[in-house]
């Protein structure tokens, strides 16, 4: 039995000032999905240790706003490469590090 257009589930709605349930699935449709939730949680994440041994807020604010308008094979390929920045930052020495702030400077 098909349900007339105003049926029990639309006057439900409408008594109870409910958005229609078409709405609702279509706002559900484009919200991220959990993989690209984390992609951007883990992205932002490790911009916000980069931003805290750079100094530029601004550089950090326009690489925040560039990862958020990214395509999620772009932010796959990011994370990975920020996760091999960060290891080299570990484990290089100190000297080094010192080195390639100086180069910075000049």
């Amino acid at each position: 039995m098909v349900m007339p257009r105003g049926g029990v589930l639309s006057q439900l709605e409408d008594k109870l000032g409910l958005p229609k349930l078409s709405q609702v699935t279509s706002s559900l449709e484009r919200f991220p999905d959990a993989k690209q939730l984390k992609l951007i949680k883990d992205t932002l994440t490790i911009a916000e240790r980069v931003s805290q041994s750079a100094p530029e807020l601004d550089q950090v604010i326009s690489l925040i706003r560039e990862i958020n308008s990214m395509p999620i094979e772009k932010l796959e390929k990011l994370e990975k490469l920020l996760h091999r920045i960060e290891k080299l930052l570990k484990t290089a020495p100190d000297e080094l590090l010192s080195f390639l702030a100086s180069l910075k400077e000049e």
